[in-house]
């Protein structure tokens, strides 16, 4: 009923054109300044609530705590100049490694490419979306798929925040993990493409399903009926084991 006057008033026009391309250069020009508030905002957090660590357990003392410098510095420089190496790399000697030859072809509003596909980290929601045979439909479980990671913090029942206390948790939690990289593969390949006889279109509606049911139905259900391990009673205790020394030593 509305779905023509909302894509008419996206495009700018009755077709893609001029001012579609214009809206969409200026979504993706304002797009940086919007990550950079959200960086200041993350930045914040850092250092005013402060950070989480991998344990889930709460800091209990100075023991349980590290200076940002120069262990966290001298950690994310090590990175940084192994992620600016293989970077270069890849700029310098193959800039066309990640290209789809389509890309070099001149542009026809005619003709649509028949195997081009988004980036790798957004395989997994084009999956959804391709997997669909109802348009609208396929949008809203797009859609629905990103805006799901925003509940996580309601939809995580558990008192415990780390999987590793959590063995029934840790189990689906792998079991997401083999149905994102599915539906990535999915993604990336033709549309009526099948393996070992199996078209992948039902294998990525297959792993659709458990991607909504881990956040909707699993997490909230395991997190109530499932008992964790005993958690440490600090995280020094966790690293250094029952010869970690207390406060008061």
């Amino acid at each position: 009923m509305i779905g023509n006057h909302i894509a008419t008033w996206l495009w700018g026009d009755f077709a893609v054109g001029d001012a579609t391309l214009n809206r969409f250069f200026s979504l993706h020009y304002l797009l940086p300044f919007i990550i950079a508030g959200v960086v200041g905002l993350h930045i914040w957090a850092l250092h005013v609530p402060g950070n989480n660590n991998p344990l889930g357990i709460d800091v209990k003392s100075p023991q349980d705590t590290l200076p940002f410098h120069p262990y966290y510095t001298v950690k994310d420089a090590f990175y940084l100049v192994l992620f600016v190496i293989l970077f270069a790399g890849f700029v310098f000697y193959s800039p066309d490694f990640f290209g789809n030859p389509d890309n070099y072809q001149p542009a026809n509003p005619l003709v649509t490419p028949p195997d081009i596909v988004p980036e790798w980290y957004l395989l997994p929601f084009y999956a959804m979306l391709r997997s669909i045979p109802n348009k609208l439909l396929g949008v809203i479980v797009m859609g629905g798929a990103i805006v799901t990671l925003v509940f996580i913090p309601w939809l995580d029942t558990s008192r415990v925040r780390s999987c590793r206390f959590r063995p029934l948790m840790k189990q689906f939690f792998w079991a997401f993990a083999v149905c994102c990289v599915l539906l990535g593969y999915c993604g990336a390949q033709a549309v009526d493409a099948a393996r070992f006889g199996i078209p992948l279109v039902w294998v990525a509606r297959i792993a659709s399903l458990y991607y909504f049911a881990f956040f909707w139905l699993i997490m909230p259900i395991i997190g109530l009926i499932e008992t964790p391990k005993k958690l440490p009673a600090s995280i020094a205790q966790s690293v250094f084991g029952d010869n970690a020394a207390t406060p008061a030593e």
